[in-house]
């Protein structure tokens, strides 16, 4: 069974210990698990208290990788918030970490980019439901599945 020193630098000390292999492995673990269910918590009340911030960030990064316009601030973005917390395209209660109900930055146009008077907040579903499809596309699969749920429930 071969020792060696190892010496971590934990937040302002330095830890010094004779560790086998397997040990070195386990105080490693459970070092990086610590800290990152730590970081995870401390991120996600971050986001809680300053969404607006995040969004804006996000945004920007997005806007960055498509070469895309962006000229946001954290202001506007939270002066366009639906004043009644509710998504205008599906009428859902929007609610901050909530899957498909959370809320979203919609592009109304996507080439245009990030840019005020472009954007609009929607629920994550609506936002997906409109990324990938027309207006006209959109109506024409809505009218299909309508269409197929009514038959089911009348069979």
């Amino acid at each position: 069974d071969t020792q060696e020193t190892l010496v971590l630098p934990v937040t302002s000390t330095i830890i010094r210990r004779q560790v086998g292999c397997l040990r070195l492995i386990i105080l490693l673990w459970r070092m990086m698990m610590g800290s990152l269910e730590y970081h995870r918590k401390k991120s996600n009340q971050r986001y809680l208290d300053k969404p607006f911030w995040f969004t804006i960030r996000d945004a920007k990064k997005r806007a960055k990788k498509f070469n895309i316009d962006f000229n946001l601030t954290e202001e506007y973005v939270e002066s366009i918030y639906p004043k009644d917390g509710k998504c205008p395209a599906l009428e859902i209660k929007l609610k901050r970490k909530d899957g498909s109900n959370a809320p979203s930055l919609d592009r109304i146009i996507p080439s245009l980019g990030y840019v005020e008077g472009n954007i609009q907040w929607v629920s994550k579903l609506a936002n997906q439901i409109m990324s990938s499809a027309t207006p006209d596309q959109v109506i024409q699969v809505g009218k299909y599945f309508k269409k197929i749920v009514e038959k089911k429930n009348a069979a």
